[in-house]
């Protein structure tokens, strides 16, 4: 019974992360249509941190993902046989850079071509995660 409970705690997490991640895209395409450069790149990269952590416990049967995932833990969770995920991993790396620059540095690489550049990445990037994710999932049932 406990493990029964254990993966359902670690199902609704996974889940729950993934939906955070779409409600925080949603929220950095309104602050890209606000001219909030910073904000929505902030909320990008809180998107993909939210989607790592959905894999971080499909992966690893966790109900409980670190609160920061470092490169090394990243690379195996969006690496597969097909996909070497490099490329995305450092996307993810990239944001979480460009995020903590402080609002007088950022502004100097952001404009509005930039940020749909970044914001339409994140979303491909989201897409293509979610789609492992829920296609992981489904060779469960």
């Amino acid at each position: 019974m406990n493990h029964a409970y254990s993966y359902k705690n670690r199902q609704n997490n996974e889940f729950e992360y993934q939906r955070l991640s779409q409600y925080h895209i949603k929220l950095a395409t309104i602050m890209r249509n606000h001219n909030q450069f910073k904000a929505c790149l902030i909320l990008c990269e809180w998107a993909l941190a939210s989607m790592i952590k959905a894999l971080y416990i499909h992966k690893y049967h966790s109900a409980h993902p670190p609160k920061e995932l470092t490169m090394n833990e990243i690379l195996p969770l969006v690496h597969t046989d097909t996909e070497p995920g490099l490329d995305i991993a450092l996307f993810i790396g990239t944001m979480q850079h460009m995020s903590s620059f402080e609002e007088r540095q950022v502004d100097q690489y952001l404009d509005l071509d930039n940020i749909e550049k970044l914001l339409q990445r994140t979303e491909d990037i989201l897409e293509e995660l979610a789609t492992r994710l829920n296609d992981n999932s489904s060779k469960f049932f």
